[in-house]
């Protein structure tokens, strides 16, 4: 099977939308915000389809932003999700002081092989960053995301 690329999962205006906004809210040139769109993309449809009590999946950095601007547009944030089979992915930062979320240093390359076998194309070199968000939490505990307020 040969990968796809999460940007058809959505409406191509609506990925100019996005992408556009994800360049602009953080000084990117837009063709690197359109790649970090399509990865965030592939991130919420393998985690919306993932088998409740897998261990949770983790986003870098350099991805995180397209996903915190996916969140803004609630309506094409909830449509994404009404598929056969998928759940709804919410953010969830685990920010408990005092919470052990383990090592998460291995759960990039989880991450990227279970978007892999989801079906999509993995641009590996944009998941170097550093780890900020967790997945909807099952079977897992997300990092804390940060702060992007």
């Amino acid at each position: 099977m040969e990968a796809v690329s999460a940007r058809s999962l959505v409406d191509p205006v609506f990925f100019a939308r996005l992408s556009s906004r994800v360049a602009s809210v953080n000084g990117l040139e837009l063709d690197k915000a359109e790649v970090i769109t399509d990865q965030a993309l592939a991130y919420l449809a393998t985690s919306a389809q993932k088998q409740e009590g897998a261990p949770s999946f983790f986003m870098c950095t350099t991805v995180d932003p397209a996903w915190h601007a996916f969140l803004e547009y609630t309506r094409e944030y909830d449509a994404f999700f009404n598929r056969p089979g998928w759940h709804k992915v919410h953010h969830n930062p685990c920010d408990v002081p005092g919470v052990d979320y383990g090592d998460p240093n291995a759960t990039i390359p989880q991450t990227i092989s279970a978007i892999e076998r989801a079906g999509y194309v993995v641009l590996r070199g944009l998941w170097s960053g550093d780890l900020t968000c967790g997945d909807d939490g099952g079977g897992g505990n997300p990092l804390p995301c940060g702060d992007h307020g």
